[in-house]
């Protein structure tokens, strides 16, 4: 069947890193994709109380926005705990306003801080100092519920005893080719962190919909680890707090948190990047898996190029080799369209093979790059 030697080392390459893909699709990823579909949240066990958290920096406009939206959740006890990260705008005067509003407003005014702490984690970690309550839950200034029960959501999972609770954050829809594929590179990287979780290896959140307790925070020692790095809140305490059992997730649709502002390229990428860099200090396993599962993706394209071209005289060899691709495209479409109808993220369904494509490429540059400006993120 074979014609040459080359043929033959293209197709079992082709074959080999194939077989390593469906394994991620349906061994790993499919945890995921066709869990049992969420219910609505088990209040028989009671609804601890709970504090939200936010950083804001210069944020007005965006908090004009995601405060009513945050205020008007129906649960029937928790704070909101904004600090104010050296506002240079109206802010301060807003949360004021607000304050004198809702008594269940806590702020706090970092007004001259001076600290070698990078990123929020030094805003974080006075907010959750201050926090009255065990239960903590994480969004962002410029992100807003899509009900009124995504606080229900998040915090009736800590009456399971879970001590972390990760959530699902994705940004507005607009109709633009660069907004779709942030969507489906968001809704990727949620199919890795939910599954993995899954599987009793939890190793990130979105800062911008997850929660932990106090207790777990301490006994972790703050961010005290990775305090010199920018990044971390999401990825590394995440990492080290977490166990096969203390770690539940959300994924309901009417508990997602939803980015109010259009996605810029730059932010995207430097967050994507920042992420990429701390992964290093992920647990060995995770790092495995997540590396790995990049370097085959674009093996398989790369192999499949060279087996088609070295197949294309031998009908049979070319006929099984568009076989065993059709059956990866099939086990992929089956695997991410079941998980973007349970994200919300259907839109980026029909061009899921072309994403797909277009980052098993660019997943490696920024990976690179990342690790080759590293300086930005210490």
């Amino acid at each position: 069947m074979f014609d040459d030697t080359l043929s033959l080392v293209f197709f079992v390459l082709f074959a080999a890193v194939t077989f390593i893909e469906l394994l991620y699709y349906y061994v790993l990823y499919a945890r995921f994709a066709f869990k049992k579909q969420p219910t609505a949240p088990d209040l028989s066990n009671g609804t601890p109380p709970v504090s939200v958290i936010m950083v804001v920096k210069d944020a007005a406009a965006a908090l004009l926005k995601t405060l009513p939206r945050l205020l008007n959740q129906r649960y029937p006890q928790f704070e909101l705990v904004i600090v104010n990260d050296n506002s240079k705008d109206d802010t301060k005067l807003l949360l004021l306003e607000y304050q004198q509003q809702y008594e269940n407003i806590h702020v706090v005014n970092l007004d001259s801080a001076v600290t070698s702490i990078r990123g929020n984690k030094y805003a974080m970690s006075i907010g959750i100092r201050c926090a009255k309550y065990e239960n903590l839950v994480f969004t962002d200034a410029e992100c807003a519920p899509t009900s009124v029960h995504w606080l229900e959501y998040m915090a009736t999972q800590f009456a399971d005893n879970k001590q972390i609770v990760l959530g699902y954050s994705t940004y507005t829809k607009r109709n633009s080719p660069f907004n779709r594929m942030l969507h489906f590179d968001n809704m990727l990287s949620a199919i890795q962190y939910f599954s993995l979780a899954l599987a009793h290896s939890t190793y990130r959140g979105d800062h911008k919909n997850m929660g932990f307790t106090k207790t777990s925070f301490y006994k972790q020692k703050g961010f005290a680890s990775h305090n010199h790095l920018v990044y971390g809140d999401e990825d590394i305490f995440i990492s080290r707090a977490s166990n096969k059992n203390n770690t539940a997730v959300v994924y309901s649709q009417d508990a997602f948190t939803t980015l109010q502002r259009a996605a810029y390229y730059n932010y995207w990428v430097h967050h994507k990047e920042g992420l990429l860099y701390t992964r290093k200090y992920n647990k060995p396993r995770n790092r495995f898996l997540l590396n790995t599962y990049a370097i085959v993706n674009l093996l398989f394209y790369a192999t499949l190029a060279l087996a088609i071209v070295w197949s294309t005289k031998n009908i049979v060899l070319l006929s099984i080799v568009l076989g065993i691709a059709l059956l990866r495209i099939i086990s992929m479409y089956l695997v991410f369209g079941f998980s973007a109808k349970r994200l919300n993220e259907k839109q980026t369904i029909p061009a899921l093979l072309f994403y797909d494509l277009i980052f098993a490429i660019l997943n490696p540059i920024y990976y690179l790059s990342a690790h080759l400006h590293h300086q930005r993120f210490k």
